[in-house]
């Protein structure tokens, strides 16, 4: 029986070196602590990254703002940021953060009467706010901040799910939504404004047009040519083009190609990575199938050489990692994109960004902050300890500082071993096996 064991054993192990991860990296057969529960992967966790205080302190001054009734000073405010092209640390629009914080308590009610489905309550909520700013009702920033709560609602009203109202009374209220908000922008110009901001909001209200199939490479192109250093713009011109949208698997890939080709300058290939992001993260195998792998392979390197920082390195260390992970046929799209996390960890993974692993596969349900912290930690670790499951079940300990990835107790750095470090023929310069 021991034989049999072992046997069968150093065949799972086989088959792991040539599938993906796990679905649940949790789950995974990766010792990531040793038999007295010591941690065998070395890694500091930050908690609250700087993008994340970044963003808190920005809402926080959004609200204070609109609290204090100071609508000349918020007025301002958006202007500047948005003109500016001013982001985070992680590339979050500025004055997209302080609207949101200002819009919070009107919003905050207003969702809460779409959990009860009063679709009165919900415009009430919104319209208290817009009476509150009728002196500054001709400013385009502030509408836009009043028409970027509405589209919120909106969204509200579609995620709405186990509701007692009935399916055409959601959609009604949320298309009344929709159309105040562009009513709220009629003669705001994004172009005329140079205002990244209204060609967003211009863009999430497409579906209001006759044709929205023919305008929305158009009024993305717009809105990315405004503020190309922000990848939010073209994630969601991805997810615009999808099939349920209003595009196609081929057109998303061809408007990839075109967004990287206008923006080298900036990201190099790295816009055919973002445009595609968060279709692929939907698992539809049909994306797969069209995504060029080693272009998108060519654009991680690219961003990451743009945007050393760990914000991006986790990132993109969680979407390959986890957000991408379950099997794969070897050669496969998908397979080639995940085996990207190796070489992200290696040479640029430095800390833990918890709340960036937690939202790269969420689960349904609210969860609080704490929570949050501790499922992306966990999440973070258990993906680590499966790329390092050979040295781990060796008897080794993984550590990361800010001068790289070592094992101990060997002295072996993982960054000049070819073999370990990028363990794919093609990926190195040498052949020569891995002695640690």
């Amino acid at each position: 029986m021991p034989f049999t064991v072992r046997a069968l054993s150093q065949k799972l192990l086989s088959l792991r070196d040539r599938a993906k991860r796990p679905d649940d990296p949790a789950k995974a057969n990766a010792p990531d602590s040793d038999a007295l529960g010591h941690p065998r992967v070395h890694i500091p966790m930050r908690d609250i990254p700087p993008d994340a205080s970044e963003q808190s302190r920005l809402w926080l001054q959004g609200r204070f703002l609109a609290r204090q009734e100071n609508w000349e000073a918020l007025a301002r405010g958006l202007r500047e940021a948005d003109q500016d092209r001013a982001g985070t640390i992680g590339g979050t629009p500025v004055a997209r953060l302080l609207a949101e914080g200002a819009c919070s308590d009107a919003l905050d009610t207003a969702i809460v009467a779409v959990s009860r489905n009063d679709a009165i309550a919900a415009r009430a909520a919104l319209f208290a706010l817009s009476d509150d700013l009728a002196d500054g009702g001709g400013d385009p920033w502030l509408a836009g901040m009043l028409a970027r709560a509405h589209v919120a609602v909106a969204r509200g009203w579609t995620a709405a799910s186990g509701a007692s109202a009935s399916t055409p009374q959601r959609s009604d209220a949320r298309a009344q939504h929709l159309e105040t908000a562009a009513r709220l922008l009629a003669g705001f110009d994004p172009i005329e404004y140079d205002s990244p901001a209204l060609a967003e909001l211009r863009c999430a209200l497409l579906e209001l047009g006759p044709r929205p199939r023919s305008r929305v490479a158009d009024d993305y192109e717009d809105l990315i040519d405004l503020s190309p250093a922000c990848p939010d713009h073209m994630r969601a011109l991805g997810r615009d083009l999808m099939p349920d949208r209003f595009g196609s698997w081929t057109l998303i890939d061809r408007e990839a190609r075109r967004t990287a080709g206008r923006l080298s300058d900036v990201w190099g290939a790295g816009a055919y990575v973002w445009v595609w992001f968060d279709v692929l993260a939907s698992g539809e195998a049909r994306a797969f199938a069209q995504v060029d792998p080693e272009l998108f392979a060519e654009g991680l390197h690219d961003i990451l050489h743009r945007r050393p920082d760990q914000h991006m390195a986790n990132l993109l260390a969680a979407y390959c990692g986890l957000t991408l992970s379950g099997a794969a046929e070897p050669g496969s799209a998908q397979a080639r994109i995940c085996d990207c996390f190796g070489w992200i960890v290696q040479d640029h993974l430095r800390e833990i960004h918890p709340g960036l692993w937690a939202a790269a596969r969420p689960i349904p349900g609210k969860a609080d902050e704490a929570e949050t912290l501790r499922r992306g930690s966990s999440r973070a670790v258990s993906t680590l300890a499966e790329h390092f499951a050979h040295q781990l079940r060796l008897g080794r300990q993984v550590h990361f500082n800010d001068a790289g990835v070592t094992l101990s107790p060997d002295s072996c750095t993982l960054a000049p071993c070819g073999s370990l470090a990028y363990p794919r023929a093609d990926q190195r310069n040498e052949d020569r096996r891995c002695l640690t």
